[in-house]
């Protein structure tokens, strides 16, 4: 039967063959019968364009797709090969099929591959990366339909959000080396990415005007942000060593990562454990405290999606108590 239902999504889906090629589909939300229709339209289309998937145009494989891709991510990505291991492991499992043949099963078998071995949100964000493999191969029209587009995302358990005090703040500038404390107080003012502070060069820098310029390590591409007198002065007075803000003055390089000195110095501090990225959070945590707009908050963290921004939002205890007083004298 070509038309079944998916006992895992619930969903009724329709699988043949054409011309020695499987085309399957789930529809979410439609019916038995809905299905019966879409799977003739698509076997009338595939007639009436005389759709050979045998053909040199459609003939294309994973490695040429996979091939076409990295090299549109080399010339729009500024780090091209962030998740080529992913790629990688991903055709390792799948082998050189056809790109129309893959299906969701096989989607499905570097999922479970990957789980038991790191977080379900890691898992998500590397399916992501695969999805673009076959969402740029659609555009170019090497294939007629994205085997990502009915995957659904695993479900991932978010934990309370670490958010630094300013006790704990006092506390970690103490125990903090001279540069590391500058890192940290231009994390805490500005928002930026660990990635955006340690490629921060001094002529990125403009003091007359209170502002510097950060790349965006996704793209590459620059973006504004806002020095308040307390980030200004604290740079001001920062030695400059290289063309490079944080420069190891041993090696007279630019630091590639602070996560081990990151984390002793949290050691000496005393604290409960955070990363540096969490730094980012206490952020937008502060902005929203007081009473800064999700909108700005989402400008000034340079966030893609409001919902990532959504993420790092929480309401303090007083706040709510304070709403639920006022309902007292309505």
């Amino acid at each position: 039967m070509s038309v079944y239902k998916d006992k895992r999504t619930n969903s009724w889906c329709y699988k043949f063959i054409y011309s020695g090629v499987q085309y399957h589909r789930c529809f979410k939300g439609a019916t038995k019968d809905e299905v019966i229709g879409f799977e003739c339209i698509a076997k009338s289309e595939l007639r009436k364009s005389n759709y050979d998937i045998a053909s040199d145009r459609h003939n294309y494989t994973l490695s040429q797709i996979i091939a076409e891709y990295k090299e549109y991510r080399a010339n729009n990505y500024a780090r091209p090969e962030e998740f080529d291991y992913v790629i990688n492991k991903f055709y390792s499992l799948i082998g050189n099929k056809i790109a129309e043949q893959i299906t969701l099963a096989d989607l499905e078998k570097y999922r479970t591959f990957r789980k038991g071995k790191v977080k379900n949100s890691t898992i998500n964000r590397e399916m992501d990366n695969i999805k673009r493999i076959f969402s740029l191969a659609l555009k170019n029209k090497r294939i007629r339909y994205n085997p990502c587009s009915e995957l659904d995302k695993l479900k991932i358990e978010n934990p309370n959000k670490r958010f630094l005090t300013k006790q704990e703040e006092i506390k970690l500038l103490k125990a903090a080396n001279p540069i590391m404390r500058t890192m940290i107080i231009l994390a805490l003012n500005s928002g930026m990415r660990v990635s955006e502070i340690l490629n921060l060069k001094w002529e990125h820098i403009f003091f007359q005007q209170n502002y510097l310029v950060a790349l965006n390590p996704k793209n590459g591409k620059p973006r504004k942000i806002l020095l308040n007198k307390m980030l200004k002065n604290e740079l001001k007075k920062f030695p400059k060593i290289s063309e490079y803000v944080f420069t190891n003055p041993l090696t007279k390089t630019k630091y590639k990562n602070i996560k081990k000195t990151f984390s002793r110095t949290v050691e000496r501090a005393g604290i409960p454990h955070i990363t540096f990225h969490e730094l980012r959070h206490t952020t937008a945590s502060r902005l929203n405290e007081k009473g800064v707009d999700i909108l700005t908050i989402k400008e000034i963290l340079d966030h893609a999606d409001l919902k990532t921004t959504q993420q790092y939002m929480h309401t303090p205890r007083k706040n709510i108590l304070d709403a639920v007083n006022v309902l007292e004298s309505y």
